[in-house]
C-alpha cells in the first residue's frame, strides 16, 4: 500500500506595500439598488460585505508594519464618495481600501434522486472587487475575488462563508499562504519502510541515516527510492533547492514517474 507524507510549503506574499509602516484605510463604496431588491435581501447582501470587509480587516492586520483603521459602519452599511486624496489626508492613510462591488447568492449546484426522493445540493457564490488606492489617488490596483461553499441546507444557508473567502481570494497577492502536498513514499524493502515510518514521525535525522548508505549502495533501483525518498524529507523541511538536487539524482539513479513528478512541482515552488 502507497504512504504519503503531509508536506506544507509556506509562500511569502508576491506583493508588499511600499511604506514599513502601511496605514490603510478600509472604506465601503457599495450600494444596493432597492428598486431591483427587496428589503430582506438587501439586508442580507450588506451584512455579508461587511464579512468581507471585517475579513480582509483582519488578515490585512497580521501582516507586519500594517495598521487598519475602518469607516465602515455595521448598521447602515452606507456608501462613502469622499475623494481618496481627501480621505487619505484626513485620516493620515498611505492607502485607502475601497469596496467596489459585491454579490452573493445562492445556487443549485446538482440534483439527484434516491428512488422516488429528490436530493437537491447548493452551494453559496460570492465575488468582490477592491480597489487599494495609493494616497495620492493617482495609482492604484484593481483586486477581485471569488469563492464558493457548498451548503447542507438543513440549517439554513448562509452567504458570510463565502463572503469572506472572496475577500481573501481577492487579497491573495497580500497574503502569506500554505499549500499542503501529499507526496507518495517508496516503501518497498524492509530499510524503505523503516525510513517511512521515520518520515512519518517527523523523525528526519533518522531517516536521513537510513536512506544515505541506499543512496551510496550498489542497487540502482532501491537507491533510485531511497533518493527520492530523502528529497520529500527535504521538501518537508524547507529546503527545496537539497529537495530538486535529490529528485534529480533519483532520476539519474533510475527513472521513475514519483521524482519526475515531483522535480516538476519544487520548479513551480
Amino acid at each position: 500500500m502507497v504512504q504519503y507524507a503531509t508536506v506544507p510549503v509556506d509562500y511569502a506574499p508576491k506583493l508588499v506595500f511600499k511604506t514599513d509602516t502601511a496605514r490603510i484605510l478600509v472604506v465601503n463604496r457599495v450600494t444596493f439598488d432597492s428598486t431591483r431588491m427587496n428589503k430582506r435581501k438587501i439586508m442580507a447582501l450588506k451584512a455579508a460585505a461587511y464579512s468581507a470587509i471585517t475579513g480582509a480587516e483582519k488578515e490585512l492586520k497580521l501582516l507586519p508594519g500594517v495598521k487598519i483603521s475602518s469607516l465602515v459602519d455595521s448598521v447602515s452599511f452606507s456608501a462613502n464618495k469622499d475623494s481618496v486624496k481627501h480621505l487619505a489626508a484626513k485620516y493620515k492613510a498611505n492607502y485607502v481600501l475601497t469596496l467596489d462591488s459585491f454579490n452573493a447568492g445562492l445556487v443549485l449546484d446538482n440534483v439527484q434522486y434516491d428512488g422516488n426522493a429528490q436530493i437537491a445540493y447548493y452551494s453559496t457564490k460570492a465575488s468582490v472587487a477592491f480597489t487599494l488606492h495609493e494616497s495620492n489617488g493617482i495609482f492604484f490596483k484593481k483586486l477581485k475575488g471569488l469563492a464558493t461553499e457548498p451548503q447542507d441546507g438543513r440549517f439554513g444557508y448562509s452567504i458570510d462563508g463565502a463572503a469572506r473567502n472572496a475577500a481573501l481570494d481577492a487579497l491573495k497577492d497580500y497574503l502569506p499562504y500554505t499549500i499542503t502536498n501529499y507526496r507518495p513514499l517508496y516503501n518497498q524493502s524492509d530499510q524503505l519502510a523503516l525510513s517511512v515510518r521515520q518520515i512519518l514521525a517527523g523523525r528526519f535525522d533518522i531517516a536521513f541515516k537510513i536512506l544515505n548508505p541506499i543512496i551510496d549502495g550498489p542497487d540502482p533501483k532501491q537507491a533510485s527510492r531511497a533518493a527520492y525518498n530523502l528529497a520529500v524529507v527535504y521538501e518537508a523541511q524547507g529546503d527545496i533547492d537539497e529537495a530538486l538536487e535529490l529528485a534529480k539524482l533519483s532520476n539519474q539513479k533510475q527513472q521513475n514517474d514519483y521524482a519526475t513528478t515531483l522535480i516538476a512541482a519544487l520548479i513551480k515552488e
